[in-house]
């Protein structure tokens, strides 16, 4: 009897050699997996490779690039810069050195005023963005203050550094300065536009009086003035003697600008700033009527305290009349601000005719009522082209407004 063989069943093997068709799916996409992440691999080295920078310190290294990052316009401060270590930067050669400012360049920086400095600062890109100044804004002044004059100095030029009126100068000060202002002599400069007031207490003026004296409603004007010191006191307070007070928006008596006059026995004006070199000397006589002096102008300005004639404003070159007849007693430039300057006698009556453009009569001449003798202009201290038209009695000045015949 034949033996048979018996055999186990078990899981059947695939050989490595076999059709891929026969390999399970599973594997088949793990494969795919594999080799993709290897294709990658293997792009990325080499990309890697050829786009890597050359070793610092070769031959070939180039310096490290400096990156400025630009500020935004409106700041004033400078520009920053990123760049490398100075250990990996390589030496510079001795023309590539950073800029340097010079000392001159300090010194005209520092005498430069501090917004000029910011406007260019501002308009250039590669100048240093900062302002190094401090700037003190305008404060306004509340007590007096004194001024040495100068050489070449007026009242006018006084007041216009002080933004104040001519008047207000001459009001605060000794009366011969307004006349005769000399190098060394101490003005004093009001804080604000108004008259000065020194007590005598003989007249018995309280503070509610010396207000109604100037012009002034209010005494509390005077009391509340900082630079009074005078607080704490009322309006029936006598102030001692020799008190120094100012009265803001006071106005005083009407100054008297020209330079002095000769008069005769009886008072009349018979020569006009006899030290001047445009004086015509001493003259006389004269007198008829009145006439207007500009008939063709526009009254501006009139007669008070302060302002010793009126102005009447008309085009440059306007014919200006003689408004009486006389002796031509000054002729020329005037110092105390009338510029270009007429002044003819009438026997006890004198008129000035200031700002004119030119003259067209000089010394030695009489003229007649109406008689062109300048045009108008705008010379001296003067805003605009106008005449200035005073008329004085024994060298006082009149209101011309109130003159029969002048017609204003």
């Amino acid at each position: 009897m034949r033996r048979r063989s018996s055999t186990i069943a078990g899981p059947a093997r695939v050989s490595p050699y076999a059709r891929t068709g026969s390999l399970p799916r599973w594997r088949r996409g793990c494969g795919c997996v594999c080799l993709l992440a290897s294709v990658a691999l293997t792009i990325t080295a080499v990309f890697l490779v050829i786009t890597a920078p050359p070793a610092v310190g070769t031959a070939s290294s180039a310096p490290a690039q400096t990156v400025e990052v630009a500020a935004p316009t409106a700041s004033l401060l400078p520009a920053t810069r990123i760049a490398a270590p100075p250990s990996e930067l390589p030496a510079q050669a001795p023309e590539a050195a950073l800029p340097t400012i010079s000392a001159r360049q300090i010194s005209q920086l520092l005498a430069t005023p501090p917004l000029q400095i910011a406007e260019s600062l501002l308009m250039r890109e590669d100048s240093l963005r900062y302002d190094p100044f401090t700037i003190i804004p305008n404060r306004s002044r509340t007590k007096m203050t004194v001024y040495v004059a100068r050489q070449g100095d007026t009242i006018a030029s006084i007041a216009g550094r002080y933004g104040l009126s001519s008047e207000t100068i001459a009001w605060c000060n000794d009366h011969r300065l307004a006349q005769w202002l000399r190098p060394g002599d101490v003005v004093t400069i009001p804080p604000a536009d108004g008259a000065c007031h020194t007590v005598l207490r003989t007249q018995g003026l309280d503070i509610a009086a010396i207000a109604e004296k100037y012009g002034i409603d209010d005494p509390y004007a005077i009391i509340e003035a900082p630079a009074n010191d005078l607080a704490t006191v009322s309006p029936d307070f006598l102030a001692p003697s020799n008190t120094f007070l100012f009265i803001p928006g006071g106005e005083g008596p009407v100054i008297t600008w020209n330079a002095p006059v000769q008069q005769d026995s009886a008072g009349n004006v018979v020569a006009f700033d006899p030290r001047s070199p445009f004086s015509c000397g001493a003259r006389s006589g004269g007198g008829a009527y009145w006439s207007n002096p500009l008939p063709n102008g526009t009254f501006v300005r009139g007669f008070y305290a302060g302002h010793s004639g009126i102005d009447i404003a008309a085009a440059p070159g306007t014919p200006i009349y003689a408004a009486n007849s006389g002796p031509v007693l000054y002729a020329g430039w005037n110092n105390w601000g009338y510029g270009n300057t007429v002044v003819i006698g009438h026997g006890p009556f004198s008129t000035l005719y200031g700002h004119m453009s030119s003259r067209n009569v000089g010394c030695g001449q009489t003229v007649a009522v109406g008689q062109v003798i300048g045009f108008v202009g705008s010379t001296g201290n003067s805003s605009g082209p106008h005449l200035h038209f005073e008329i004085r009695y024994l060298n006082q000045p009149a209101d011309p407004s109130a003159t029969t015949g002048i017609g204003w």
